[in-house]
């Protein structure tokens, strides 16, 4: 059939019509396929930034380490708080185990938790959350046998398990090991995914039991100023020259004699028995041990950081350790890096506590968030830096990013002028 010339027209309009539409949609594809390209760039450039924020801001706690070591607590939290870098902000954040009197920002010394590779099953088992399956567990884990702790598990019990392998009788290299031990699960170790209109009365239950353990706290045994300490019970002529130096002569020949020639069990027990007292111990205690000098002591606690859960694995009664933290800010502001203190508090009941304490840790850890411009993107690190070397090294970094942004960076910035 002849179309006739309307016809004709018609079906060129339908025609056209239909390429235009086709070329608009065309057109549309594309370019939501430029925009999506264009996201992924942006995402992937934000991304890339805020690794590189991140890795400035462990240049920057080498820095503030270097520098400010034995003065952190003088910092402001506003130091780790939105610092900007790079066009971009990051934060360090820390757990204060729900102490309003802790700040939330800030670097965290390690000898403030329990050392997993020190700990006896009957101190893992007084923290919050642990079963006695996962006390022994750990303990097994790290020992250098196959027998097996009551409660327990070693390489029997973990290679008739689907993903079969051995137990590693060795100390733990990170906190991370923890999950291959039976009865570890992540909510245990890290908290739950969401803790969204959920209220909980224990720290752990929010936050998992990940906080008050650590694998790096040690210490070189030697003095603030960077000398030897002195055995109270293998150097008693330097014993004695340090007290008369620290106090005077006269005190120093009636704590010797005092004390005699059995060994004593520990410095606060050196204390007692030679009659030394709190304003005497002051003096001496950061220059005498109980361990060989200059040989590093591995796993005391912190008494002047550690949490009220980790100071009762100390094995000492919940009263005493009510006492200790109502003693303590008004001591440490007064002595930094002091435990004389406890011998204060305690009296007889100090002794033993020596060989398990310390006043200052060496190794700090620091969980930076770092956020490239406009919040595009963030990583989140764990870092861990040792201080006993002469040079400050990075021992321990870990991307947590999959952990997500900490609660504490959605509340209120401090002001200037907070204390960390």
């Amino acid at each position: 059939m002849k179309l006739t010339p309307s016809r004709a027209r018609g079906s060129v309009l339908i025609v056209a019509m239909v390429v235009l539409f086709a070329l608009a949609g065309l057109v549309l594809t594309l370019n939501r396929s430029a925009r999506v390209d264009l996201a992924l760039s942006a995402n992937t450039q934000a991304s890339h930034d805020a690794d590189l924020i991140a890795r400035g801001a462990e240049q920057y706690v080498l820095a503030i380490l270097t520098d400010y070591r034995d003065s952190l607590d003088d910092m402001l939290e506003t130091d780790f708080t939105n610092v900007p870098l790079g066009g971009g902000t990051f934060s360090i954040v820390k757990p204060n185990y729900d102490d309003g009197s802790v700040p939330a920002w800030g670097l965290m010394d390690e000898s403030t938790k329990l050392n997993l590779n020190s700990a006896t099953v009957d101190q893992l088992r007084i923290l919050p959350g642990m079963t006695d399956e996962l006390s022994a567990g750990i303990v097994d884990w790290r020992d250098a046998d196959e027998d097996v702790t009551a409660s327990g598990s070693e390489s029997a019990n973990y290679l008739g398990q689907a993903d079969g392998y051995r137990a590693k009788n060795a100390n733990f290299e990170a906190v991370e090991e923890l999950m291959l031990i039976n009865g570890m699960t992540p909510e245990l170790l890290y908290g739950p995914p969401s803790m969204t209109g959920i209220v909980v009365a224990d720290y752990y239950q929010q936050h998992g039991l990940a906080d008050f353990f650590t694998v790096w706290s040690r210490e070189a045994n030697t003095a603030a100023d960077g000398t030897a300490r002195v055995n109270i019970n293998t150097q008693r002529t330097e014993t004695r020259n340090l007290l008369r130096d620290k106090i005077n002569e006269a005190r120093a020949g009636e704590i010797v004699n005092r004390v005699g020639v059995s060994p004593a069990g520990d410095v606060f027990d050196y204390a007692f028995r030679g009659g030394i007292t709190y304003d005497e111990l002051r003096l001496i205690d950061d220059y005498i041990t109980d361990a060989f000098p200059n040989t590093p002591v591995q796993g005391r606690i912190n008494v002047n950081t550690a949490p009220r859960e980790v100071l009762l694995t100390l094995n000492i009664s919940e009263s005493d350790v009510d006492a200790l933290l109502a003693r303590r800010t008004s001591e440490v502001q007064a002595n930094p890096g002091s435990r004389a203190w406890v011998y204060d508090v305690l009296k007889e009941k100090s002794r033993g506590l020596g060989r398990r304490i310390t006043g200052r840790g060496r190794q700090y850890s620091a969980d930076i968030i770092a956020s490239s411009r406009n919040g595009r993107a963030f990583k989140r690190v764990r870092i861990v830096v040792d201080t006993t070397p002469t040079t400050l090294r990075i021992v321990y970094r870990r991307d947590i990013t999959d952990r997500g942004r900490p609660a504490v960076l959605d509340v209120q910035v401090p002001v200037q002028g907070a204390r960390r």
